[in-house]
């Protein structure tokens, strides 16, 4: 081999060794950018689920599905209660038919009752949406509000004044605020009533006060009275009955009124 021919094969090696050395950063930028990126793959379910107790019930939110997110149609919402012997979810709402990623549920008022609540997206109109699977899964513990305590009856000259005591209001410093009572009476049976059934008198005080004054019942039927606490969507446990007691009202002061 003559001088020459061994001088272009060195500069053919040295290009080519350039050439080699200059793809290799690019390479490694590449491959590191693969395992390196931060943004989750698509998904066509719901993700996010969360929950927590407000006024209204249980409210549930969620993040809208990030794959083919335009063909969402509506939700579906499941719960199912937490106990020994319960294995099947049931469906709360079967199709909420709106895109709001959120949903009260105010039927899970059990008190002390802890569910499980989980949604899926549904695609697709009428009778037969696709669904898709399933979000995580959330839990949560339903409050037991405090009744209210030592409920009194007596009669005066307006009518049957109730008198209780409110539960342990510290609880309201870390779950619903009392918004009210809910007071029911019942009859004690007579010839006119001879299977009295609990009526509600007031579903909702709407107030703090501990008295409430009945002057709605009649001298010639006896009463007694039941009493409740309410906080938001939740209910205490009843308290005891207080009564019998009679009313005040004569059938004719009625009539005049």
């Amino acid at each position: 081999m003559n001088l020459a021919a061994a001088a272009r094969g060195l500069v053919a090696l040295t290009l080519l060794l350039a050439g080699l050395l200059s793809l290799q950063p690019v390479s490694i930028v590449a491959q590191t950018g693969q395992h390196t990126g931060t943004t989750d793959p698509p998904s066509e379910s719901p993700t996010s689920l969360a929950a927590s107790i407000q006024s209204a019930g249980v409210t549930l939110t969620w993040a809208a599905p990030t794959l083919e997110a335009d063909t969402v149609s509506g939700y579906r919402v499941s719960r199912k209660r937490i106990l020994e012997y319960q294995t099947s979810w049931t469906t709360v709402v079967d199709d909420t038919d709106q895109t709001v990623t959120s949903y009260v549920d105010a039927t899970a008022n059990v008190n002390g009752a802890k569910y499980e609540y989980r949604v899926s997206a549904l695609r697709g109109t009428g009778d037969d949406p696709t669904e898709s699977g399933y979000s995580n899964v959330v839990t949560v513990n339903i409050p037991n509000p405090p009744r209210p305590l030592n409920l009194t009856a007596s009669l005066q000259d307006t009518g049957v004044q109730l008198t209780w005591s409110a539960g342990h209001l510290s609880w309201q410093a870390v779950t619903l605020s009392l918004t009210g009572y809910e007071i029911r009476r019942i009859e004690t049976a007579h010839p006119d009533n001879r299977n009295p059934e609990w009526e509600v008198l007031v579903a909702n005080t709407n107030s703090t006060d501990t008295s409430y004054l009945d002057a709605s019942g009649y001298t010639t039927i006896q009463y007694s009275y039941a009493i409740r606490a309410v906080h938001g969507y939740l209910h205490s446990y009843w308290e005891g009955i207080a009564g019998p007691v009679s009313g005040h009202l004569t059938q004719a002061e009625s009539t005049e009124e």
